[in-house]
């Protein structure tokens, strides 16, 4: 559109907030913030002058004499800079640009959102606004830029359609000196595009890593948008052609459906797989469902996970989603794995309180004295080091709690020839590898849910518990009823160690079968 002067255009920053997102995770500045930040997490600057000028309430973060001038703001220290509609007002715009660009970090960005001269009246004519400076087009920053120091120009674009009159740019600092225009490759991939969302935890970023081959065979060009935990898990996944990260609650919650309708739109297909299956996918509407009877649960819950996302994401289910390690990963892991015995990684807790299994050092100890080739993994973050007291003297026990990387913890499960635990990131890294066995204690979810299509799994359920399964997700034991002596939720307490072990043994007979041949 062209600027009019009889049609009031609000918030500026409003206009391109969805479309900066991947550029202004971290810490960041909002220059000329005005009465509104662009994003709560943002730093709002401002000079207040529209205070005087047109009577605008604001509260800034950091109030400065000229938003050209950050002596307030130490050389990169910043992720990012965000203005918009301000540089027409500065004088000296290049000196403006050279000071905003010192506060940044390399590989932060600076996100320039300006009036186009060719669809906003031009200084001195009729509707122009009184203290602009400058008319810009985009060769104006670029010239500028020029003379800066390395970067990689990611967007440039005119934005003249609905209540824009604008043009936006993001500059990527480089530390090699490098000066690239890269904003041409991200316009159009030469293919359909799709766009697959998923936050939440390990498992459930595996889960929707599912469906990505599929999509692939379709021949599409596939996003993955998630949180940088979600990109660690597939960041090598071959089926991926890029990333979209944006950070935990960047997007306020209240404000996520807005940024997904608009987003939508750039995709030829848009797969929203976010938050849990539990949570929202299933359980309609939301999180009421925590409530409902017993049996509308499982009338309405009981549905396969990689179904479901795969009928979400329009292809047909494939039982060949996988964990994708490095080559130094694998190297590493084989460093551990000895190839002579049988090899259990045994994943010690989920995500809760209410995955904890009582009776581990129980199965543990069997597979010990059962197995004379065995060797045990104890794997988990560093809170379930407590778990792995008592077998610090014992050679055939590794105990990795704290000491790895969820990645290279993925890899050794990989490479193990069973893998035992609760419902966990680990047990989803190798649902559908041939040659390692699971044993799954399942807490909230049922074998319908969970492990239907497992490879070579061996689902333990709870038995004689009423209120398995109870298909929610809960972190700690508010929905859980809890056994007195062990504070464990009774759905793993009903897991008798046994069979637990037997589920083992039956694996270690076919191990000694494959070794045979």
């Amino acid at each position: 559109m062209t600027w009019k002067i009889d049609d009031p255009q609000g918030n500026e920053a409003a206009k391109v907030r969805w479309d900066i997102v991947q550029y202004t995770r971290g810490q960041g500045l909002d220059l000329g913030c005005g009465p509104h930040k662009a994003f709560p997490h943002f730093t709002g600057v401002d000079n207040l002058k529209d205070v005087g000028l047109f009577g605008i309430e604001m509260t800034p973060d950091k109030v400065v004499e000229s938003c050209e001038n950050l002596v307030e703001f130490e050389d990169v220290s910043q992720d990012f800079v965000f203005s918009s509609h301000l540089l027409e007002h500065i004088e000296d715009y290049p000196a403006a640009l050279k000071e905003w660009w010192r506060v940044i970090r390399p590989g932060g960005y600076l996100v320039l959102y300006l009036p186009h001269k060719n669809l906003y009246p031009n200084v001195g004519t009729p509707g122009a606004n009184p203290d602009h400076k400058h008319d810009f087009e985009p060769r104006m920053i670029k010239d500028v830029m020029h003379g800066m120091g390395g970067w990689s120009l990611l967007v440039n674009e005119v934005r003249d359609e609905g209540a824009e009159y604008s043009f936006l740019q993001v500059w990527e600092k480089r530390s090699d000196g490098q000066q690239i225009n890269r904003w041409m490759s991200y316009k159009n991939p030469g293919r359909k595009r799709a766009c697959v969302v998923r936050y939440g935890g390990f498992g459930d970023m595996l889960q929707a890593a599912g469906v990505l081959p599929a999509l692939k065979a379709q021949g599409f060009h596939i996003t993955v948008m998630t949180t940088p935990r979600g990109a660690n898990i597939i960041e090598s996944d071959p089926n991926v052609d890029e990333f979209f990260i944006q950070d935990d609650n960047q997007v306020p919650n209240h404000l996520l459906g807005d940024f997904w309708e608009h987003m939508a739109k750039k995709f030829d297909r848009f797969v929203n797989l976010s938050e849990s299956i539990e949570g929202t996918l299933l359980a309609l509407p939301g999180r009421a469902n925590h409530q409902w009877p017993q049996a509308v649960r499982h009338r309405q819950m009981n549905l396969n996970y990689h179904e479901w996302t795969a009928d979400l994401a329009g292809v047909q289910f494939r039982p060949d989603g996988k964990f994708y390690p490095t080559a130094e990963e694998r190297n590493k892991a084989k460093e551990l794995i000895d190839r002579q015995c049988f090899n259990v990684v045994y994943a010690l807790s989920g995500s809760s309180q209410h995955k904890f299994y009582a009776g581990q050092d129980a199965v543990i100890a069997r597979l010990l004295l059962e197995i004379p080739e065995v060797k045990i993994y104890l794997t988990g973050d560093e809170a379930c080091c407590l778990l792995e007291q008592g077998w610090e003297n014992e050679p055939r026990v590794s105990l990795l709690a704290g000491k790895q990387s969820i990645r290279e913890t993925l890899t050794l499960a990989q490479m193990a020839d069973v893998v035992m635990g609760p419902e966990t990131g680990v047990l989803n890294a190798v649902a559908f590898e041939p040659t390692v066995a699971k044993v799954c204690l399942l807490s909230h979810s049922s074998v319908e849910n969970l492990t239907k299509h497992w490879i070579n799994s061996y689902p333990m359920e709870p038995v004689g518990i009423d209120c398995y399964p109870c298909h929610r997700l809960h972190y700690g034991m508010r929905h859980c009823r809890e056994h007195m002596e062990t504070g464990t939720a009774m759905c793993q307490m009903s897991i008798d160690p046994e069979r637990v072990v037997a589920a083992a043994l039956s694996a270690y007979e076919n191990w000694k079968d494959a070794v045979k041949q």
